[in-house]
């Protein structure tokens, strides 16, 4: 789940919440709050890089000629249960 998706539902929940209440309320101010709190995380996180670009490597090639579960001859540990 992205941080835009996680931030719509929250603003979802929000105005879903101020439009059940008796007394209605403007969720406005609220949203524009939650939103700019998002924001500033955003920006300060930047975007992941994948792991290509990774100036550390990939953990998994620290270990050499590593196989593909795909390929493993033992089979794959979570299909025992089945």
């Amino acid at each position: 789940m992205s941080l835009a998706d996680l931030f719509q539902q929250v603003k979802n929940a929000i105005q879903d919440h101020s439009s059940n209440q008796p007394n209605s309320y403007d969720p406005n101010p609220l949203v524009g709050i939650v939103e700019s709190l998002f924001n500033q995380h955003s920006s300060s996180v930047g975007q992941p890089l994948p792991a290509s670009q990774d100036p550390y490597g990939d953990p998994a090639n620290q270990f050499g000629n590593v196989r593909p579960a795909s390929q493993d001859p033992y089979g794959d540990p979570a299909d025992q249960g089945r």
